[in-house]
C-alpha cells in the first residue's frame, strides 16, 4: 500500500559450506581488514556501492512500495518514519532506506570476489525497523531479512540465516545482524539480501554498514618486558637490549596449519608493512622508537600472501623513556595532633612518562627522608608529634629518573585542652540562675577566656527554668576562633520545683486545736519549733498553742528543693458581753460594745424585743450599736440577743437592757 513499508524480510544466503564443527572451534574473536565496507557515502558523496537491487531508486520524493533510497536520517524516506541518523552517528553518513515491495526481491545483491579459500569469515549488517509502533494501527508487519550466499552458478551453498521479526520500537535504534562461514575450496561469492515476511503496513527498514572481514581465534602478543602501559611498550634510551614479542593464538587446531607475519610501521603511517622473513610466531626487535609493530595470521600459510585473508593481532607501540620535569603543586594546610591528614593527589600524566612507580618523602626542618613503605600515589599522614612538616610526592619512572609532582606543608597544631568544675551538680527548677564557674584552659598563655554554653545557658550563667527539667551537659571550650581544642563536658540536674501555697492564718479559742492543712507536693516536712504542734515532721499537724503563734513550714522533696511559708494561729480572748448601755449622748457608755468580738471569723448577730420582733442585726462586727431601729431610739426596756461564730462551738445568748 501507498505509505506503507512492505519489505519482505531480507536474508542472506552464503554460497559457502558452512562448516559447524569449524565455527565452534575457531569462533570470531580476531578480526582483519574488511574485504568489503559499504557505508553508502557521505550526503556530500553518495555511494550505492558496487551492489545491485531489483527496487526502484526515488531519491528525491516519498518511498513507494518497492523503492528506495540513499539518505542521512529514515525519515527522509517517510515524513512519518522514525528519526534515526546514520548508525555510526555521522550527521552527514547515508544508509540505504527501503520501502519493501509485496513481492520478494532482492534489494541488494553484491559480488563477492577473492576470498581466501578454507577461511572463516564473518558478515554483518546494521538494520532498523523504520516505522514508528503506533503505526499501522499498532500492528504492523515487520521486516525480516534472509542473506544469501550463492555461488556464481546461482546455487546457494550455506545454511540460511535471517534476522527474523525486526519489530518496531518508541525509541529507535540500530542493531547489529551477522554469522559466521568458512569458505571452503570457493574464492567468489554473491551475497544477496532479500526480504522475507509478506508485504504490508510496516515492512519498511534502512540498513547500514555492511562488511565482510576474515575472523579467527584471539591472537595474544606477550613481551618479555615488563614496562607496558596500554598499548605502550616503553624503554630506557640506554638500553639496547633485544625485545621479544611472541605472538600465540588460543586455538590449536587454527594455529597448526596457520602462517604468520609480523608487521610494523612507522608512527603517523596508516600503512602497515609485513617485516622481511618474520613469518615465525615470534619477534626479536631493538628497540626502535615511535614504531607500531603486530602479527597477522592466515588459517592455512597458502593464504598468508594474501592480506585480506588475515586475521590481525591487536598492536604495541614501542617509545623510549621521556625525562619529565614534575610541576610541584604546593598545599598547605592545618591539622591537629590527634588528626591524619589524607594526601591523594591526582597520578601524575606526562606524554612519554611511561609507567611510574611513587615515594613518599618526609622533611621536618633537617631535610627530606624517605618515608618507609609509602610507595603508592596517596598517602594517610598520621603525625606523632606537633610542628611544621614538608611531604613530598615524588614519581620515578622505568630508567630511575625522579621527579616532584607534589608537595604538601602541613602544620601540625597542639590541641587545647580544658577542665570544667561546676560548683554543684543539681539544681531546681525555680532557683535563682547559676552563675558558672570552675572552667579552665590548661596549655594557653594565660590570656585566653573560654566559653560556657549547653541548653540553658546564657551570658555565663545557667538559667534552669530555660534548661527544664532533666540532666544537660554543659560545656566549657576556647573561643570559637581556635583551632584545635578539647571542649570540657560536665552534667547537671534540674529537678523539679516543690509546689507550696501559701497558708491563710487562722483563729481558735484558748482549748480549742485546728489542723494545719499546706496545699503541697513535697514529700518531706519541718516546721519551725514553737509550741503547740502535735508533730514538727508531717504535712498536716494539730495545733494548740496556748497564745496567738506563727509557725514556718520548710517543705522539700527527695531532690533537696525547698519551699517555705508561714501561718499565724491567732488565740482569741473570751468574749464578755455587756447587758447593759446608755444610749442618752452624754458620750459615756452610748455604745453596746463587745470586746475582741472583731477578732472572731464571721461573727452573726441578732437583737429582739420583748415581743421577738428584730431591732438589729449585724454580719461581721464593724461597728457597735446605739440602741436605734430604723434611725429611731428605742426605748428603755430589756432586749433579747443571739451572738454566733465559726469558733464558737454553739452561739451565745441573752439580754441587754437600755437605760437612759
Amino acid at each position: 500500500m501507498r505509505g506503507y513499508a512492505t519489505i519482505a524480510t531480507m536474508a542472506i544466503w552464503v554460497t559457502i559450506a558452512l562448516s559447524e564443527r569449524t565455527m565452534a572451534q575457531q569462533g570470531c574473536a580476531n578480526y582483519g581488514d574488511p574485504i568489503i565496507n559499504i557505508t553508502f557515502g557521505t550526503n556530500v558523496d553518495p555511494e550505492f556501492g558496487a551492489g545491485t537491487t531489483t527496487y526502484i531508486r526515488n531519491q528525491n520524493g516519498q518511498l513507494n512500495d518497492g523503492e528506495y533510497k540513499l539518505g542521512n536520517n529514515i525519515n527522509q524516506g517517510r515524513g512519518s518514519w522514525q528519526h534515526l541518523p546514520d548508525h555510526t552517528g555521522d550527521q552527514q553518513g547515508m544508509m540505504l532506506i527501503v520501502n519493501a515491495g509485496y513481492e520478494a526481491g532482492e534489494f541488494y545483491r553484491i559480488r563477492v570476489p577473492g576470498l581466501c579459500e578454507d577461511t572463516h569469515f564473518r558478515f554483518s549488517a546494521w538494520i532498523a525497523n523504520a516505522n514508528r509502533p503506533e503505526e499501522c494501527g499498532g500492528n504492523p508487519i515487520p521486516p525480516n531479512v534472509r542473506f544469501v550466499i550463492e555461488d556464481l552458478a546461482g546455487n546457494v551453498v550455506s545454511l540460511p540465516y535471517a534476522t527474523g521479526n525486526v519489530f518496531p520500537s518508541a525509541t529507535p535504534g540500530w542493531q547489529e545482524y551477522g554469522f559466521e562461514f568458512e569458505t571452503g575450496g570457493q574464492t567468489d561469492f554473491e551475497l544477496v539480501l532479500i526480504n522475507e515476511n509478506p508485504g504490508g503496513c510496516g515492512n519498511d527498514l534502512a540498513m547500514d554498514d555492511i562488511q565482510f572481514r576474515p575472523c579467527g581465534p584471539e591472537i595474544m602478543l606477550n613481551i618479555d618486558q615488563p614496562f607496558i602501559q596500554g598499548d605502550t611498550l616503553f624503554f630506557c634510551e640506554d638500553d639496547i637490549r633485544p625485545i621479544a614479542i611472541l605472538g600465540e593464538i588460543a586455538d590449536e587446531g587454527y594455529a597448526a596449519n596457520a602462517g604468520f607475519q609480523w608487521q610494523t610501521r612507522q608512527n603517523g603511517q596508516a600503512e602497515w608493512l609485513d617485516l622481511p622473513n618474520e613469518n615465525g610466531n615470534t619477534l626479536q626487535i631493538t628497540p626502535i622508537a615511535n614504531r607500531w609493530y603486530r602479527i597477522s595470521a592466515a588459517a592455512h600459510v597458502n593464504n598468508l600472501s594474501n592480506q585480506l585473508c588475515r586475521i590481525l593481532s591487536d598492536s604495541i607501540y614501542i617509545a623510549p623513556v621521556i625525562p619529565q620535569v614534575g610541576r610541584v603543586d604546593t598545599e598547605q594546610s592545618a591539622i591537629c595532633e590527634s588528626a591524619n591528614a589524607s594526601l591523594a593527589p591526582p597520578e601524575f600524566v606526562g606524554h612519554g612518562a611511561g609507567p611510574l612507580t611513587y615515594r613518599w618523602l618526609i622533611d621536618e626542618g633537617d631535610g627530606d627522608h624517605a618515608i618507609p613503605d609509602a610507595n603508592t600515589p596517596t598517602y594517610l599522614f598520621e603525625p606523632e608529634k606537633t610542628g611544621h612538616f614538608i611531604l613530598k610526592r615524588a614519581a620515578v619512572n622505568i630508567c630511575g629518573d625522579f621527579f616532584y609532582t607534589h608537595t604538601y606543608e602541613i602544620d601540625v597544631l597542639e590541641t587545647i585542652h580544658t577542665s570544667f568544675t561546676l560548683p554543684q551538680s543539681s539544681i531546681c527548677m525555680d532557683d535563682e540562675p547559676l552563675y558558672l564557674t570552675g572552667g579552665a584552659i590548661i596549655n594557653n598563655d594565660g590570656n585566653m577566656e573560654g566559653v560556657y554554653g549547653g541548653a540553658g545557658v546564657v551570658d555565663g550563667y545557667f538559667y534552669p527554668n530555660i534548661a527544664g527539667i532533666g540532666e544537660h551537659t554543659l560545656t566549657f571550650s576556647p573561643p570559637d576562633d581556635v583551632l584545635c581544642t578539647e571542649p570540657s563536658r560536665v552534667e547537671i540536674t534540674v529537678h523539679d520545683t516543690v509546689y507550696l501555697h501559701p497558708m491563710e492564718n487562722m483563729v481558735m479559742l484558748p482549748g480549742q486545736t485546728v489542723t494545719l492543712l499546706p496545699q503541697t507536693n513535697a514529700t518531706q516536712f519541718n516546721w519551725s519549733d514553737q509550741p503547740g504542734l502535735d508533730n514538727y515532721h508531717v504535712q498536716y499537724p494539730v495545733a494548740s498553742p496556748s497564745e496567738t503563734t506563727t509557725y514556718t513550714l520548710t517543705a522539700g522533696n527527695a531532690a533537696g528543693c525547698m519551699k517555705t511559708e508561714t501561718v499565724t494561729i491567732k488565740v482569741l480572748q473570751n468574749i464578755l458581753v455587756p447587758n447593759s448601755f446608755t444610749p442618752n449622748g452624754d458620750g459615756v457608755n452610748d455604745a453596746w460594745e463587745i470586746d475582741g468580738l472583731e477578732d472572731y471569723p464571721h461573727v452573726f448577730i441578732q437583737v429582739f424585743n420583748r415581743w421577738g420582733s428584730l431591732v438589729f442585726s449585724a454580719k461581721g462586727y464593724t461597728v457597735p450599736w446605739y440602741g436605734q431601729f430604723n434611725g429611731a431610739s428605742l426605748p428603755v426596756a430589756t432586749y433579747y440577743y443571739t451572738l454566733s461564730s465559726d469558733v464558737l462551738e454553739q452561739p451565745l445568748s441573752g439580754s441587754v437592757t437600755i437605760l437612759k
